[in-house]
């Protein structure tokens, strides 16, 4: 299933940092961590987006590898302060059709 599909790449992941838990295995078992962002996301477009080519595990991979870094990249451009009077370097003017 795509679960299942999904669940394989972020075991696979080879840059996923290794958790070492604590916990005993009833409550391992019983509260379950989250998946991981990316993962979700997967999920969301092989649902929304159905295609034969989605079951190949090298394209679900590298789907996979681009989602993590975009989410990555959103993070670290989310944490970059901004103040309320910060403009971009550049100056937008919508284009006039009658000029």
């Amino acid at each position: 299933t795509a679960a299942t599909a999904a669940t394989a790449l972020e075991t696979n992941a080879a840059d996923a940092p290794q958790k070492t838990s604590q916990k005993s295995d009833d409550e391992t078992t019983a509260n379950p961590a989250p998946p991981p962002p990316a993962v979700l996301v997967l999920e969301i477009i092989r649902q929304q987006y159905p295609d034969k080519r989605l079951d190949d595990q090298d394209v679900l991979q590298g789907i996979y590898n681009d989602i993590r870094g975009d989410i990555a990249r959103s993070g670290r451009l989310s944490s970059f302060p901004l103040q309320n009077a910060d403009e971009p370097g550049f100056l937008f003017a919508a284009l006039d059709s009658d000029h």
